[in-house]
């Protein structure tokens, strides 16, 4: 059998045949020379000629680049003169006094040497900065002022054992993260000490007790710069270290950034640390309540039975302020007119439904939501079991109106005369009970406010329960006429 194979036509050389357009461009090449400026050619000049310039007074004739290498050769020309490297390196020192780019690349390398060796002075065998450079800072440290001072503080922290605790309380003294601490003074800002510091500045904000606006905002800024390890183990200390007055004056912006962070990711903390952050949270939504309850009593035009009324129930959620979940507040359009400029928190609009005028509290607790009609008639206190759908409609949804919500129905009670220790026992058997360690109830009378876990308040005497019988008759009628 024998095989043919088909001739291969290959095609000619490129450089035998040149395309039109190609040969069209060469009509349109330049004549000249293009205007280009020349580049002078930079020689760099050997270390000895530069040491000869900084020891002659001639540090102007230096170039930047020529600097640099400078301080990349001279530990090696140190070591061929002795003699000579700390004069020098004091030079130098001297002449970047008024060098502001050799002042920077210099203090830059020293806060890089120190770091080195903080992390492992055993095998920082290559220096950012020589020895004698680094040995001389001290005389410029003596001299700084102005811009200096900072940088310097910061070098001298890294030479301390305590190095990291030190960076910490100078970046709260600044009101600087630790990174915008070491930027502000021109210094590398990822440097390990940084992240160690970050360590401490809970425990400074709580030791210290800030509360203002400044140093609030400063340690959220801190917070929000740490990785989430780190985050997580300042706000464990700052729950279980503030357990008092975490309401003063700036320090609810920490609470309100606290729980929107870490409530939805509860089961991270420690069992102190929930319990605590729970607190926090009860105490911040009761705080809405009884600002609100403040301003409506102060600013409407109330009877004193009403403002009476008003101050009873504020005083009676302060007991149970660990166990407010969350809050919604709804005014009518003319408390809204009249106190809602002065609320520094949302509140909503309650629609005109025929329904007589009043302030509106839900409060969210475990199991139910609790709604408080502040005024008006009935004035009562609503328990509705939670769910979805009433999360929905009580929390989510925008148009509520005073008649929409009684509609909802759930269990009523009362706020007529020694309504306290009724409503008490009413909200334990559904397993709603006072903070821990209450020992009285707040706003009532030494006789009737005492409290214990066991037995609850004490009930009213037999001619004050008639006298409350009576009024919860006619209590009765007006929820009916209500419904």
């Amino acid at each position: 059998m024998s095989v043919h194979f088909r001739e291969i036509q290959v095609p000619p050389n490129p450089s035998q045949r040149l395309p039109e357009k190609i040969k069209n461009a060469g009509n349109f090449a330049p004549t000249s020379k293009p205007n280009i400026p020349k580049v002078k050619e930079i020689s760099l000049r050997r270390i000895t000629e530069i040491i000869a310039d900084i020891h002659s007074d001639r540090a102007d004739s230096i170039t930047p680049l020529e600097w640099t290498y400078c301080l990349w050769a001279k530990a090696e020309w140190d070591i061929k003169n002795p003699d000579r490297a700390r004069e020098i390196s004091q030079a130098i020192w001297l002449v970047a006094q008024n060098n502001p780019r050799l002042k920077q690349q210099l203090l830059w390398r020293l806060a890089l040497h120190h770091s080195h060796q903080l992390e492992n002075a055993e095998n920082s065998n290559v220096p950012t900065l020589d020895r004698a450079l680094v040995e001389c800072f001290a005389d410029f440290a003596n001299t700084a002022i102005g811009t200096d001072a900072l940088p310097v503080q910061i070098i001298k922290i890294l030479t301390r054992d305590s190095s990291d605790y030190e960076l910490a309380k100078l970046s709260w003294q600044y009101l600087k993260t630790p990174k915008e601490l070491l930027a502000k003074a021109q210094l590398p800002a990822h440097i390990p000490i940084v992240d160690r510091a970050q360590a401490h500045l809970a425990g400074i904000f709580a030791k210290n007790q800030v509360a203002d606006l400044s140093g609030v905002e400063w340690l959220l800024r801190c917070l929000k710069e740490m990785p989430p390890p780190q985050q997580l183990a300042a706000v464990e200390e700052l729950l279980v270290k503030i357990s008092s007055d975490i309401l003063k004056n700036q320090r609810p912006k920490l609470v309100e950034w606290v729980r929107s962070e870490y409530y939805p990711k509860l089961q991270l903390l420690s069992a102190p640390a929930q319990e605590s952050l729970n607190r926090w949270i009860g105490g911040l939504n009761y705080s809405y309540f009884q600002k609100t309850i403040d301003l409506v009593a102060r600013m409407l035009r109330l009877s004193d039975a009403e403002i009476k009324q008003l101050e009873e129930r504020r005083d009676f959620w302060a007991n149970y302020s660990d166990r407010l979940q969350r809050v919604r507040l709804l005014l009518p359009q003319s408390s809204a007119s009249a106190i809602g400029y002065q609320l520094p928190f949302d509140v909503d609009t309650l629609p005109e439904d025929g329904a007589p005028a009043t302030e509106v509290c839900i409060f969210q607790l475990e199991g139910y939501y609790a709604i408080e009609f502040f005024r008006g008639s009935g004035a009562e206190i609503r328990l509705i079991k939670r769910s979805k759908e009433s999360d929905r409609l009580l929390f989510v949804k925008k148009e509520l109106s005073i008649k929409r919500i009684r509609k909802l129905g759930g269990e009523v009670h009362d706020r007529v005369l020694l309504w306290q220790s009724s409503c008490e026992k009413w909200l334990k058997q559904k397993n709603i009970v006072p903070n821990q360690g209450t020992k009285s109830f707040q706003g009532m009378s030494q006789y009737y406010g005492k409290y214990d876990a066991a037995n609850g308040l004490r009930m009213p005497e037999s001619q004050e329960q008639k006298e409350r019988e009576i009024l919860l008759k006619k209590w009765q009628k007006e929820m009916e006429s209500l419904s």
